[in-house]
């Protein structure tokens, strides 16, 4: 049976979140959350391999998922998704994927993320 990796997904927008699941699902298990509260409950539970923090989340709650994921559990990988990089802290995500370029994209990204050391 091959690995399947859990992909948690965490953002604000309901509509982009459930069509970002519908696009990882092709590959991954994947998991989203719209709240802080319920990202934190679903990290501290663990399991996952790969966190996709979307670009509907402000500043201020990207840092802190980032900082909750590093504190919990810091080998999760990290894909940060933005239309403009100045938004983004550039020392936490592993990778920043700017301008949505498509769902192909993404999938390459989350591999290639979740395959970086």
């Amino acid at each position: 049976m091959a690995l399947t990796y859990r992909v948690l997904c965490f953002g604000h927008n309901l509509m982009l979140l459930e069509t970002r699941q519908w696009i990882l699902e092709r590959r991954f298990l994947s998991v989203y959350v719209s709240s802080l509260s319920d990202f934190k409950r679903v990290v501290e539970g663990g399991g996952f391999d790969l966190l996709i923090l979307c670009h509907s989340l402000s500043r201020r709650d990207f840092r802190k998922a980032a900082d909750l994921v590093h504190d919990i559990c810091p080998r999760l990988k990290i894909l940060g998704l933005s239309s403009d990089t100045s938004v983004w802290d550039p020392l936490l995500p592993e990778q920043v994927m700017v301008g949505m370029d498509g769902p192909r994209v993404l999938l390459q990204l989350a591999q290639e993320t979740l395959h970086s050391n």
